[in-house]
């Protein structure tokens, strides 16, 4: 039963019976009032008819708003009286089932923006009335431990995937959505008697929540929105605390400090919609959720605020709807997320175990190429040698683990020495394979090394039809050390140079021949020169004339012959390394090098 014959009589002395107020001070309150603005150092009286009490067995007034500090009289017998400040719970207060003619309420609050009662207090039975304030705060009821609960696990899959900060933000969202639930409804209610700490704690979470709502969306909305957020979010604690101070007065009052920063509670509300409506403009539909939870949240309020106002008819107020609405959708945004976590985390796992199968065959093809270079090496003779006639200088530079490049140096046993030099076309395992059996057909030539033409005769018959498609250019030396005479065939390699310090420029020799591998009955012609002591010859594959510079240029046969003829009067050692490291500066540490490279450097003693 709703009250009937409401009036309202401003005083600035506290007035201890209502009933000595004249009649005619009492003024109508108009139907769609929602209070009075508070005057400073006066008191408020309201009075209303109590004739409606005789039906009910155990009446009671319920007050559905929150009041403080207010005194309620039965006729001229005080009933109820209250002095907490900030109170947020509805009010039960018990009446006299004798009607005294009129109920009177005296106010003292300290609110500064509402002081009164509306259209929603009104008289019941006092069981019916706990029996409505459960039912009416069911949902809050029922769905406060369900946000709870789906709280701890988002909660838990945040600390599965720490980066992910959505989780951590609305876990966070959900708890305070929680409290919300749990202190504005019944749990509250029960819990009234422990206001002092129950207010606090509400309306701090009251605060909190637009905090952690905006924590949220910076999780989820493009970047501009995102540092948006996170300006509006600093500015909201600023206010907050802004607002405490501003409205301390014998104590923090929470209601007074919410009139101050409900402005800036507003202006997050129109950039929230303001960022939705935009991005949802700008074609971007995986924030579907948000940007429809972000309206329904702001129509629901919307509504509640029109019905208080009495410019909606009714007195269903959707605010709490909307409120699990909203936290629905943006928990099946949060919960698609995890889901297409889950997946891309299982492609992932799934390239990551094809990428362990391609690594493991990598490593163990390195292992494979580690053995092939270490085999590759046996099969080089030795990179430094020499007797009281010859000394010996080798050097190899593969473009891989392993090369077509190979040489090979012997002497028999007259103390004459045979040097060969040979370069598989291509380069790589392949190369390096036939390159192998270059050297198993050198050493079954060794009864003949004295008659070069023969070596290459007997190793091409070895080799042709075996090297698939590969050849091999070689260029072989016999040194007769009782002589002094050179005997040397060419099989389609480049011309070796001889360098004598009596002549005016460096020699290159050469003979006629067609490389290795490639047709059988190939004959090989041989020539012979006079070497003198002193004599140095340089014997090396083509990788050196190929080598490149950064400007990409080749390293060249001129610029070889040259750096040979400046520093022919050098020992063969010291030659040998200005020759390296010539060339492993021209090609800026061999980053430039676009095939094998070997030399064999040879002197006469």
């Amino acid at each position: 039963m709703y009250l009937i014959d409401r009036y309202y009589y401003w005083s600035e002395e506290e007035i201890l019976d209502p009933e000595s107020i004249l009649q005619e001070k009492w003024i109508p309150i108009p139907s769609k009032s929602l209070g009075f603005k508070k005057k400073e150092k006066e008191y408020l009286y309201l009075k209303f008819s109590d004739q409606f009490i005789r039906q009910l067995q155990s009446p009671i007034l319920y007050s559905e708003i929150a009041l403080e500090r207010f005194k309620v009289f039965q006729g001229k017998e005080i009933v109820y009286q209250s002095d907490v400040s900030d109170f947020i719970y509805p009010h039960l207060i018990p009446l006299n089932s004798d009607p005294k003619g009129s109920i009177y309420i005296q106010f003292q609050s300290i609110y500064e923006g509402y002081i009164g009662i509306d259209h929603d207090v009104i008289f019941k039975n006092h069981s019916q009335a706990l029996i409505d304030l459960f039912m009416e705060n069911f949902s809050k009821t029922f769905f406060a431990p369900i946000l709870l609960v789906l709280s701890f696990i988002f909660m838990g899959f945040y600390f599965l995937r720490r980066k992910e900060m959505i989780f951590l933000n609305f876990s966070i969202l959900l708890l305070s959505a929680s409290l919300i639930e749990a202190l504005n409804g019944f749990v509250g209610f029960s819990l009234r008697q422990y206001a002092y700490y129950i207010v606090p704690l509400t309306f701090l979470n009251f605060t909190f929540f637009p905090f952690a709502l905006l924590l949220f969306l910076i999780s989820v909305f493009p970047p501009f929105f995102r540092n948006l957020f996170k300006f509006i979010a600093t500015l909201h604690v600023i206010v907050f605390f802004v607002s405490i101070f501003r409205n301390y007065e014998n104590g923090i009052s929470f209601l007074n400090s919410e009139e101050g920063y409900n402005w800036i509670v507003v202006l997050e509300a129109f950039v929230a919609i303001f960022a939705s409506v935009y991005v949802f403009m700008k074609g971007n539909r995986k924030l579907r959720e948000i940007i429809i939870g972000i309206l329904i949240i702001v129509v629901a309020g919307l509504h509640d605020t029109l019905v208080d106002l009495e410019v909606i008819h009714q007195q269903i107020r959707i605010i709490h709807y909307g409120f699990f609405l909203m936290l629905g959708f943006f928990g099946y945004y949060v919960f698609k997320h995890y889901l297409e976590l889950l997946h891309s985390i299982n492609r992932m796992n799934a390239e990551l175990r094809t990428k362990n199968k391609e690594l493991q065959r990598l490593i163990q093809i390195d292992k494979d190429l580690a053995l092939a270079h270490a085999l590759q090496k046996s099969l080089l003779s030795s990179k430094y040698n020499e007797d009281d006639k010859i000394r010996i200088i080798g050097f190899s530079q593969n473009l891989e683990s392993v090369g077509g490049d190979y040489f090979d140096h012997t002497k028999d046993s007259m103390g004459n020495w045979a040097f060969l030099i040979a370069d598989v076309s291509g380069h790589g395992i392949s190369s390096a394979m036939v390159a192998a059996m270059s050297k198993m057909a050198f050493v079954g030539a060794g009864p003949y090394l004295q008659f070069p033409a023969r070596v290459f005769h007997l190793m091409n018959r070895h080799l042709v039809g075996k090297t698939k498609n590969l050849f091999i250019t070689a260029s072989y030396l016999f040194i007769d050390t009782e002589s002094y005479t050179i005997t040397f065939s060419n099989a389609g390699h480049p011309s070796f140079f001889l360098i004598r310090n009596s002549e005016k420029e460096v020699q290159q020799l050469t003979a006629k021949g067609k490389p290795l591998g490639l047709f059988s009955h190939q004959a090989y012609a041989e020539e012979t020169i006079n070497i003198q002591p002193k004599d140095k010859i340089l014997l090396y594959t083509d990788g050196i004339f190929d080598l490149l510079n950064a400007e990409g240029e080749s390293f060249g046969e001129e610029r070889l012959k040259s750096l040979l003829w400046e520093y022919r009067f050098h020992s063969l050692q010291d030659l040998s390394s200005i020759l390296q490291d010539t060339l492993f500066r021209f090609s800026n540490g061999w980053r430039h090098q676009m095939d094998d490279l070997s030399f064999l450097m040879v002197e006469i003693k």
